[in-house]
C-alpha cells in the first residue's frame, strides 16, 4: 500500500480508538454533565461493548461486500454516533450515540486488518499490522491529553464535536484513496458451490477455534489485573487521581513500544514464536507483579513491562490469524475481535469481585497465570497451519 494510504488509515484510527478511550478517564464528567449518576454512565461503556459483538456480522458483510464496505460504514457510525453523543442532553440519546461508536469500531477494525493483510506479503504482515496498530497507544498519547483540555475549554461533549469532525474527514479521504475505489468484489463463501466454483473454506477448524481460545484467556488474563491496578496502587502507596493519570502516559509509551516491537522484530522471529515468547513473559510479569509493591519504583515498572508484553503478545496474534483461512479472512479477524470482547468482558467480572472480598491482587495473579498457561498450552497444541505456514511461523 502506499503511503498516503497509510496515513489515511492510521488518522482514522486514531479517531476510532479515541471514541473508546475518551471515555476511561473523563467519564465522571461526561456523567455530571449528563446529570446522571456515575453508575449509570457505566451502563453507557457497556452498551458500547455489548454491540462489540456484532464484528462477526460484519466479517461477514466485509467478506461478501469487501472490506472497504465496512471500513466506510465504520466511519459512518463514527460520525453518527460522535455527533449523536455531542448534541445530546440526555441518557436516552447519549446511549444511542454510544452504540454507534460501538458499532464503528466492530465495523471497521477486522475490516481494515483484513483490508491491510490482503495487501501485504505474509512475510511482513507483523510489521504492516504493528504499525497499524500503533494507532491504539496514539490515541490515548494525543488524544486523551487534547480531549483534557478540550473538556476544561469547552465542556464535556467537545472531543464528541472534534471526532465528529475527524470522521468526516477520515472518511473523504478513504473513500478517495486508489486501493479502495479500485478494490475487487471479497469472496463471500457463502455461495453455493457448483461444478466449476469449489468450496469455500470453512472457518471453524480445529486450528482456528484454538488460536481464537488463545485471544480470549490472553485477555482475560489482562483485564483481570488492568481493571483493579488503579485502586492497588492507591491502597499501596497511597497514590492520588493526579498522580495515577501520569502513570497513564507511561501506559501508553508501553503501549506503542509493544507494537512497534511487533514491527520490528515478529515477521523474523516467526509469528507463532512471538506469540509463544509473549505468552510467557506476560505470565511471567502477572506471577511476580504481586511482589513488587515493596517499592513504588518497582511497581510501575512492573507495570509497565506487562502493558508492553501484553500489547506485544496480542498484536502478534493479528498477522498469525490473518492467514490461517485467507479466503475467509474477514470474519476470522472479526471472530479474533470478539473473543477478545469477550476476554476483556469476563476479566472485568472477576477482576473487581475478587479484589473487592479480599484486595488481595496475589489471588488476582493466580487467576491471570492460571488463564495465562491455558492460553499458551492452546497454542502448543496447533499444528500446521493453513496455506504451507511454517509451524514456527
Amino acid at each position: 500500500m502506499r503511503g498516503w494510504t497509510w496515513l489515511v488509515i492510521l488518522t482514522s484510527r486514531v479517531s476510532l480508538n479515541l471514541g473508546v478511550r475518551v471515555t476511561y478517564p473523563f467519564l465522571p464528567a461526561i456523567a455530571r454533565g449528563l446529570g446522571i449518576p456515575f453508575e449509570q454512565a457505566g451502563l453507557l461503556v457497556a452498551a458500547r461493548h455489548f454491540v462489540g459483538l456484532s464484528s462477526p456480522f460484519w466479517g461477514v458483510v466485509g467478506d461478501r461486500k469487501g472490506h472497504a464496505w465496512c471500513m466506510t460504514a465504520g466511519l459512518l457510525f463514527l460520525f453518527s454516533g460522535a455527533l449523536a453523543v455531542y448534541l445530546s442532553r440526555g441518557f436516552c440519546a447519549a446511549m444511542t450515540g454510544f452504540v454507534l461508536l460501538g458499532l464503528a469500531k466492530s465495523a471497521y477494525d477486522p475490516s481494515v486488518q483484513a483490508f491491510a493483510s490482503a495487501r501485504v506479503p505474509y512475510s511482513l504482515r507483523a510489521r504492516a499490522i504493528g504499525i497499524l496498530e500503533t494507532s491504539w497507544a496514539l490515541s490515548w498519547l494525543v488524544g486523551i491529553p487534547l480531549s483534557g483540555l478540550l473538556i476544561s475549554r469547552f465542556g464535556w461533549q467537545s472531543p464528541f464535536l472534534l471526532l465528529a469532525g475527524a470522521a468526516v474527514l477520515s472518511l473523504g479521504a478513504t473513500r478517495s484513496l486508489r486501493e479502495i475505489r479500485s478494490a475487487p468484489p471479497q469472496p463471500s463463501g457463502l455461495e453455493l458451490p457448483t461444478r466449476s466454483t469449489p468450496a469455500a473454506p470453512g472457518v471453524l477448524n480445529t486450528t482456528t477455534v484454538l488460536v481464537l481460545l488463545v485471544t480470549l484467556s490472553l485477555t482475560l488474563a489482562n483485564e483481570n489485573i488492568v481493571i483493579v491496578y488503579g485502586a492497588w496502587l492507591e491502597e499501596s502507596f497511597s497514590l492520588q487521581v493526579r498522580a495515577l493519570g501520569f502513570f497513564s502516559i507511561l501506559v501508553g509509551v508501553a503501549e506503542l513500544v509493544g507494537e512497534l516491537t511487533v514491527a520490528a522484530v515478529v515477521d523474523r522471529l516467526g509469528k507463532r514464536r512471538g506469540i509463544l515468547a509473549g505468552l510467557i513473559l506476560v505470565g511471567l510479569t502477572y506471577l511476580v507483579l504481586p511482589f513488587c509493591k515493596v517499592s513504588l519504583l518497582i511497581a510501575l515498572t512492573g507495570l509497565g513491562a506487562m502493558f508492553f508484553l501484553f500489547e506485544f503478545t496480542l498484536v502478534s496474534i493479528f498477522p498469525y490469524v490473518s492467514e490461517l483461512v485467507p479466503a475467509r479472512r474477514g470474519i476470522l479477524l472479526a471472530l479474533n475481535y470478539t473473543c477478545a470482547i469477550l476476554g476483556r468482558f469476563i476479566g472485568s467480572l472477576t477482576g473487581p469481585w475478587l479484589w473487592q472480598r479480599h484486595h488481595d491482587l496475589l489471588l488476582l495473579a493466580a487467576l491471570s497465570v492460571a488463564s495465562q498457561l491455558l492460553a499458551f498450552i492452546l497454542i502448543l497444541c496447533v499444528r500446521k497451519d493453513a496455506k504451507g505456514m511454517e509451524h514456527g511461523a
